[in-house]
């Protein structure tokens, strides 16, 4: 139903904005809500409902938080980034793994995304009670589902001990808009990561399909599922739904590894979900924030030193070249794309999951060659599972590395699970530091509610 041009995301999302501003922000986990003077007559039609529905997806690309900050940060956590020449002294304390909670970026965001869950709150409840076409009101709420099962997925993976379901340490889950000041506790990861699936399960079965990779789809909410679903540690679930995206021919690998950030927006063929860009004037984005803010880390440029996809990860003068140093549509780029989702990650999420789950080296050696072969690498041969998983780690840095931080997770769940000693890649104090602390603000005006994670 995208009856809109999505140049509407920043008409709406700058009226938003200015209301949200106007009201009086009683705590970063309780923002007030889109059009909070007249709430009630907001949502009258379906055809508001897109409206709102293309705003929510606009917060994701209004300012840094969603496409540089957190996917930067959190790759300075890991392994592939470091400070840049222009980066905040304040960086230093993610590459140390010694973040404090008054820092400025966790608070930032932190902030946006509980923004972005609060208008996506308003979507589902106003539009469930709208009249009319069924399927066009359930495709608006799966969307508005789907964007709320990755955030809250996100902030469960920041500042949630995502790696132990019986743990009370989950996150202030977010169900309703705000319209008063009612704090709530944190719920656990396990109540956390049934919503989330619950959410995703509500996606697949009533999103729409695949169309463009600037919006949800019931393709991606499976996808994101299979990821949720690895990281809850339900493997054999995990890798089966991401055999069937791989296996729904909707998205290809590209041809080879650097058409994907060629291509970037235009004719891809292997994204999920991407944030879109205006090089004209989406100036100072990502493009700027990713060579200036944040470098690469040496680390990762020796890592990547003998494999074929060096080049078209970094750059001949060290940068960057996913989102650096290059050109688009015959322009050199002033900004960039935000990639949530794409199919060689979902390859490398059922080699992980079927051999994790099923014991099952064969598949996972499958998996794992076919992002090989595309890159151009020399194939694996059969090894054994401790091996393997730890290629596949591996091979998940080589593809996605400098981009989002994955390899960061990667390190966590397989300290976790006894694979590694995470301190063999990143000396930490304790494992407390696994996790960053929720923000000085949400903690000090929850009145005691909400607790602080462990060690901060």
């Amino acid at each position: 139903m995208k009856i809109l041009k999505f140049t509407l995301i920043y008409i709406f999302l700058f009226t938003s904005f200015n209301l949200f501003t106007s009201c009086e922000v009683i705590d970063v986990t309780d923002v007030q809500p889109v059009y909070q003077v007249s709430e009630e007559n907001v949502i009258t039609n379906l055809e508001q409902a897109q409206a709102v529905l293309y705003g929510t997806y606009g917060i994701l690309i209004d300012g840094l938080e969603f496409t540089s900050y957190a996917p930067g940060l959190t790759s300075c956590m890991g392994l592939t980034m470091k400070v840049g020449s222009r980066g905040p002294s304040s960086f230093n304390q993610f590459v140390n793994n010694e973040v404090n909670s008054s820092n400025t970026y966790v608070e930032l965001i932190y902030t946006k995304m509980y923004f972005l869950l609060n208008n996506a709150n308003h979507i589902i409840t106003k539009t469930q009670e709208l009249e009319g076409d069924s399927s066009a009101k359930n495709e608006i709420i799966a969307e508005a589902k789907t964007l709320r099962a990755l955030t809250h997925f996100y902030l469960l993976r920041l500042w949630g001990q995502f790696y132990d379901e019986n743990s009370s340490y989950g996150i202030v889950l977010k169900q309703q808009p705000i319209s008063d000041a009612v704090i709530q506790e944190r719920s656990s990861v396990l109540d956390t990561y049934n919503l989330i699936l619950e959410d995703l399960e509500f996606a697949i079965e009533h999103g729409p399909e695949f169309s463009n990779t600037f919006y949800t789809s019931n393709l991606f909410a499976k996808a994101l599922k299979s990821k949720v679903l690895l990281y809850k540690k339900d493997y054999s679930n995990a890798a089966q739904l991401a055999l069937e995206v791989i296996n729904s021919g909707e998205r290809n690998l590209e041809d080879t590894y650097a058409d994907i950030f060629i291509k970037k927006i235009s004719n891809t063929n292997e994204v999920l979900f991407q944030t879109p860009f205006d090089n004209a004037n989406d100036r100072n984005n990502k493009a700027f924030i990713f060579r200036s803010y944040f470098s690469l880390s040496d680390t990762y440029k020796e890592f990547m030193q003998d494999d074929l996809r060096y080049d078209a990860a970094i750059a001949s003068n060290g940068n960057n070249n996913k989102f650096n140093n290059s050109t688009y549509n015959g322009e050199t780029l002033t900004a960039d794309t935000e990639y949530f989702m794409r199919l060689d990650e979902v390859y490398l999420i059922y080699a992980e999951a079927v051999l994790r789950g099923d014991d099952n080296l064969e598949e996972a050696l499958s998996a794992l060659n076919k992002i090989r072969e595309r890159s151009g690498n020399v194939l694996f041969e059969m090894t054994t599972k401790e091996s393997l998983l730890d290629k596949i780690r591996e091979e998940k840095m080589y593809e996605l590395g400098a981009e989002s931080g994955e390899e960061w997770f990667d390190l966590v769940r397989y300290h976790i699970e006894g694979d590694i000693n995470i301190n063999d890649f990143k000396p930490l104090t304790s494992d407390s530091k696994l996790i960053l602390p929720l923000p000085t603000q949400s903690i000090q005006l929850s009145e005691g509610k909400i607790v602080q994670n462990p060690n901060y």
